[in-house]
């Protein structure tokens, strides 16, 4: 294959990737792949170069990460180029801001095309409804999440179903999940809130039983498990 017939592919398939990952609109994938050469020349005018050029403005004056110069940041990377990856981040700062109001709509209008599935973003929304209290909303996200990571389970999201279920007053269906969880869990947390919530509901045996293996656990455990599982390990040590 002639060496430029092979450049003319690696470009193109570069300015693919770059759609792809950068959220272009998906016409963008048709005008690189049907007309190689001039797609690709007309995506690198008129994305990819304005895009590089914005970038590289915005990084001469990025302010630091958790204030609220670095969410303006962060918007106007989204207002220059509303990429599904720039969307996330701006999405991902509210969040840790406390506006959750405002993370929402973004992680929603992220979940389009290519990205339809993207666990990630999954993830990111239903944290956003969980501690905006909306916990209806986070248990239909939370379950459409346990789908998606039907092989490779998390258990920190397993975690946060349980307690939306509890928080919606759902007992039996909190009671179910923590069970499952506990098993495997690495940590005090997820069994400590079982044991809270048997107690809660009148079963004070069971639950003083749970309290009494997170402590002895604690003591046969390295100092750092210790250190990081401290309050955890304090609730249970005061039920106990």
């Amino acid at each position: 294959m002639p060496i430029l017939a092979l450049c003319e592919i690696m470009v193109q398939v570069y300015f693919a990737v770059h759609a792809i990952r950068t959220g272009r609109e998906r016409q963008w994938l048709f005008v690189i792949i049907i007309f190689p050469g001039v797609g690709s020349l007309v995506y690198f005018f008129s994305e990819y170069l304005p895009d590089m050029q914005h970038a590289a403005s915005l990084r001469k004056r990025r302010p630091g990460v958790n204030s609220s110069k670095h969410l303006r940041y962060l918007e106007d990377q989204v207002e220059i180029t509303p990429s599904v990856k720039n969307k996330k981040a701006l999405a991902e700062a509210y969040v840790h801001s406390g506006k959750f109001d405002k993370a929402i709509p973004i992680f929603e209008s992220c979940l389009q095309g290519f990205y339809e599935k993207d666990s990630f973003i999954v993830e990111g929304l239903c944290c956003a409804y969980f501690f905006k209290g909306d916990f209806e909303k986070a248990k239909i996200n939370l379950l459409g999440l346990k789908k998606l990571l039907a092989d490779e389970p998390n258990n920190d999201f397993d975690l946060l179903l349980a307690r939306a279920y509890e928080e919606s007053g759902e007992t039996d269906a909190a009671v179910k999940e923590y069970s499952a969880l506990v098993k495997h869990f690495t940590g005090a947390e997820a069994p400590c809130r079982y044991a809270l919530l048997l107690k809660k509901i009148g079963r004070s045996e069971d639950a003083k039983t749970i309290f009494r293996q997170i402590v002895k656990d604690s003591r046969l455990s390295p100092k750092f498990y210790q250190k990081d599982q401290k309050k955890w390990i304090n609730v249970a040590k005061r039920e106990v």
